[in-house]
């Protein structure tokens, strides 16, 4: 059964307004209405994702976070979360794909920031229309061991902020499924220079499958 990322009270007032219609015989608000729903229940859909980690193999290894499209990477970057010569990746979440959010990485919550403000069109480069790394969007900081991983989320003007479901202090595996973007929007992925990058501009991108760098040794 497909699955979605849609709240329970939400379906549980659609439900509640369908039966609501048909007992009094609003029949063509009724099919709009479902329709409405099926549409929504679709784009917020939920991927059965069965991702088996073996520890050994994807030691030093960083998976996408969402699904979606390379716009920019850039490196020697500081960021006054995530640290100084960082490697910048922007991802671009289409608001036709699954909109999951997935840990790149086994790690530990360190920080979250949520400074909703900042919204622009996801196909725009970060840097060229908030004038800055360090706009108002939700930030998450990931320790690794010490080593600090970053993840920033900005709105699409056509979209909404993302759900975060983890708070500081949380612990999860690589590749687990911590919240959804609705609509998409702009995901910017922040690794330590150390990181050899194996993807470029304009790739395709699946998160929790596609390998978007490695620690040298571990190649």
């Amino acid at each position: 059964m497909l699955k979605s990322y849609l709240p329970a009270k939400f379906n549980t007032l659609a439900t509640f307004l369908f039966l609501l219609f048909w007992v009094f015989g609003f029949y063509k608000i009724l099919i709009i209405l479902v329709i409405a729903y099926a549409l929504l229940y679709i784009v917020l859909r939920k991927s059965r994702n069965d991702f088996r980690d073996d520890p050994v193999s994807t030691k030093g290894v960083i998976f996408s976070p969402a699904n979606g499209k390379i716009i920019h990477i850039e490196h020697n970057v500081s960021h006054g979360l995530y640290g100084d010569q960082l490697i910048e990746i922007q991802i671009m979440v289409p608001w036709w794909k699954e909109m999951g959010i997935f840990l790149p990485l086994s790690c530990e919550i360190r920080h979250l920031l949520v400074l909703k403000g900042q919204s622009f069109f996801r196909s725009y480069k970060a840097i060229e229309v908030i004038g800055t790394k360090e706009g108002k969007g939700v930030s998450l900081a990931l320790d690794n061991r010490g080593e600090c991983i970053g993840l920033t989320f900005f709105k699409c003007k056509l979209g909404l902020w993302p759900e975060i479901m983890v708070m500081p202090g949380d612990r999860g595996g690589r590749r687990v499924n911590i919240g959804y973007f609705p609509f998409g929007g702009t995901v910017m992925l922040y690794l330590p220079k150390k990181y050899e990058i194996l993807v470029k501009t304009n790739d395709e991108v699946n998160a929790g499958e596609t390998i978007f760098a490695v620690v040298p040794d571990n190649t």
